[in-house]
């Protein structure tokens, strides 16, 4: 400890080691205070590490249960992806079938119609009208009613499919 006078300025001033006075007047009351210290320190220490082991346990269960829950929403996620994905494969199978119906359709079409303009045509040039020929006119007519079963057809799977 230090005692600065300075004269002509009229300053004064005080310089001490403050460990150093504490240490010395801890020495003179108990002289087992460092060890003292250390015990109650390190004790608070370790609580403190306790503590923040089990506020870091609780944030890891937290955390997992974040995680089942985040798992849960993606297997969720993933699921109706996987149903979209499906109703988008069913859309596209059935637009596919209906093109496929509208091509045998039209094919039908015309091959009834062929046969029924075939038909008439050898019938008036028969000049018979109880003809053979007038039967092509008639059988021309399959092709086309197959048409119409063709569309029901698909009209009746539709209502079997919502029925499930």
């Amino acid at each position: 400890m230090k005692i600065n006078w300075d004269i002509k300025n009229k300053k004064g001033g005080l310089e001490a080691d403050v460990e150093k006075l504490v240490e010395k007047g801890m020495d003179q009351h108990d002289k087992n205070w460092k060890d003292k210290f250390n015990l109650k320190h390190n004790a608070k220490k370790e609580m403190l590490e306790m503590k923040h082991k089990q506020k870091m346990e609780i944030e890891e269960k937290n955390q997992s249960k974040k995680n089942w829950f985040q798992k849960i929403e993606e297997e969720r996620r993933k699921t109706r992806e996987l149903e979209l994905e499906e109703e988008r494969r069913k859309e596209q199978e059935r637009k596919k079938s209906i093109k496929i119906r509208a091509i045998v359709s039209a094919l039908l079409g015309v091959i009834g119609l062929i046969m029924m303009i075939t038909g008439i045509i050898l019938t008036t040039e028969s000049g018979n009208p109880d003809s053979e020929w007038g039967m092509l006119s008639v059988l021309g007519m399959f092709p086309l009613m197959s048409i119409a079963f063709l569309w029901i057809d698909m009209a009746d799977n539709k209502k079997k499919k919502r029925r499930k």
